[in-house]
């Protein structure tokens, strides 16, 4: 019975604190303030850990970085981080190519380059048509043979393993070899090697007759090779006279006169034609622009030598660049080529026919469908040529073709070079006003 009233006794003490409003009012401050206490003490510790935490991480990154620094100091110092290198694998191969690429070339090794570029150009679009079509196009764009070949070369080293490609090259530089010098006979000697370094120097003369008058360039040359071709062929001791130096030919009067060899004849012809609008070999007024029939050089006549006298004479056998020779041959084709236009024929695509003519003469020239080729027999290397037959040789052998290219338009029409050319008429014919005026005084 005690037991129960004490218990009773403490429930009623509880109930009274917990239902009491007053009583736990009066608790709460001491509460809230030891409250505020442990969260403010909480918070302050915890800000301290953290920035205790920061400033240590801060401290050995900044000690990592200068570990790092001095490291890469010490190394760069002893050269630690030096890259030894090593010999690339193709080094034999890259030697190879660089000595090739220096050597220089002649026109002819040029142009068998040329066709050995354009060969493997095809073999490499086989498979690899992208890489062709940049290469032709740099070649295209250049026109450079050792660049394309370099670029070839390159190729060649990455395709190494790709047997197909390199047997056709090989099989390309193996047909090269075999063949090294050109299949034209006369084309084979030092003389004819001396014969293109001398027609070199005459390049501005003869790119300079060939655009006032009309014709190419390569037609020009063309009579000049059959003539010294022939020359240098009759006789050694003749060629180490007259061509070695490409000064003058024969001068007696029987024969021909400058270095395209024009008979006296011939010459004085040539200049009639170029006036006389009766002529069958009248070409057109324009051409009368193109010569100062004043023009003479004393100091290259002989006295003994009655041909020397004529001023058509001196200026054929004029050194230097021999502008005049170049130009009474253009005369001579347009001649030709004037008289067979008459007669409903064309001659600009007939390098034989015109080679033929320039060295048989006018009596020779005879429009017909069928023309003969022919004139003066010599042999080159025990090889029986005639004149109009080693000029059509020459024309489409690819020599010289550097200097003096073949053309679409071997002979341009007059009205084209009327056009063309407004400003040499117009200064000829303030020439001849000057001169009539002075005359008249």
């Amino acid at each position: 019975m005690s037991i129960v009233l004490q218990r009773s006794a403490l429930s009623a003490e509880a109930g009274s604190f917990v239902h009491s409003p007053l009583s736990f009012a009066n608790s709460l401050p001491w509460l809230t303030c030891l409250l505020s206490i442990s969260i403010t003490f909480a918070k302050k510790s915890s800000v301290k850990r953290v920035f205790i935490i920061s400033y240590k991480v801060i401290v050995h990154l900044l000690a990592l970085v200068a570990l790092f620094l001095m490291f890469t100091a010490l190394a760069v110092k002893m050269k630690w981080t030096h890259d030894a290198g090593d010999v690339d694998i193709n080094n034999r191969y890259f030697d190879k190519v660089s000595a090739k690429n220096n050597k220089d070339l002649d026109s002819s090794a040029q142009q068998a380059l040329r066709v050995r570029i354009y060969q493997k150009i095809g073999v490499l679009s086989n498979k690899y048509p992208k890489n062709a079509e940049i290469i032709l196009s740099a070649y295209l764009k250049t026109n450079d043979v050792k660049i394309a070949d370099r670029m070839l070369d390159a190729v060649r080293i990455f395709l190494k393993k790709d047997k197909s490609v390199q047997k056709a090259f090989k099989k390309i530089d193996h047909s090269y070899s075999k063949q090294s010098t050109s299949l034209y006979p006369w084309a084979h000697s030092q003389a004819w090697k001396d014969f293109c370094t001398s027609v070199s120097r005459d390049k501005a003369a003869i790119d300079s007759v060939s655009r006032i008058t009309g014709v190419e360039p390569r037609l020009l040359v063309m009579c000049l090779v059959g003539e010294q071709v022939r020359m240098f062929n009759s006789g050694r001791e003749k060629f180490k006279q007259y061509v070695m130096p490409f000064n003058r030919l024969m001068m007696p009067t029987n024969r021909g006169y400058g270095v395209t060899g024009i008979l006296q004849h011939t010459a004085i012809r040539i200049e009639s034609n170029v006036f006389n609008k009766n002529s069958d070999f009248y070409a057109g007024d324009y051409f009368q622009n193109c010569i100062n029939v004043n023009d003479s050089f004393p100091d290259v006549v002989d006295a003994s030598i009655e041909s020397h006298k004529l001023k058509t004479i001196q200026r054929l056998i004029k050194g230097g660049d021999h502008y005049y020779s170049y130009l009474y041959t253009a005369f001579l084709i347009r001649q030709y080529q004037a008289h067979w236009e008459k007669a409903g024929y064309s001659l600009a695509f007939r390098p034989e026919i015109i080679a033929t003519l320039f060295n048989l003469g006018f009596h020779k020239s005879k429009p017909s469908k069928h023309p003969k080729v022919g004139g003066s027999n010599f042999n080159v290397a025990e090889r029986e040529y005639t004149f109009g037959g080693l000029c059509y040789e020459f024309y489409y052998s690819g020599e010289l073709m550097d200097l003096f290219p073949l053309t679409s338009e071997p002979i341009t029409p007059v009205d084209k070079l009327i056009a063309r050319n407004q400003d040499l008429i117009t200064r000829k014919q303030e020439e001849l006003k000057r001169i009539a005026a002075e005359e008249s005084n």
